[in-house]
């Protein structure tokens, strides 16, 4: 006989004939009332796991989002922190882009004038 564990048909045969297996030498009438009520708290064990799981999944999720929306913002903020930089220093680059001997040379020209 297979075992089908991959649904949940499946599974609740499998743990019912393990059940029966374990529960041959109680009483037939404890016997049923103990695995019925052992399988509802089994199913609600499982079903609250899910739900916590499924949560935690969630919150990961949001989590997620929030640091790719901070790292986002930071980026572009440095992007406009690298353009005003690369203007300034642009700027300051005409400025001694000029070599020091034509800035003199200018000056002995304005002074001769």
């Amino acid at each position: 006989m297979s075992i089908d564990l991959d649904t949940t048909k499946g599974r609740k045969e499998y743990l019912s004939e393990k059940f029966d297996d374990l529960l041959e030498g109680i009483n037939e009438s404890y016997g049923t009332l103990l695995m019925e009520e052992l399988l509802k708290r089994l199913e609600i064990t499982i079903k609250d796991f899910n739900d916590e799981l499924k949560a935690l999944c969630d919150h990961l999720v949001k989590k997620q989002d929030e640091r790719l929306q901070l790292l986002e913002m930071l980026k572009s903020n440095e992007d406009i922190s690298v353009n005003m930089a690369t203007k300034e220093s642009t700027s300051m680059e005409s400025e001694d882009a000029v070599p020091v001997w034509e800035k003199k040379l200018s000056q002995l020209e304005n002074k001769s004038k």
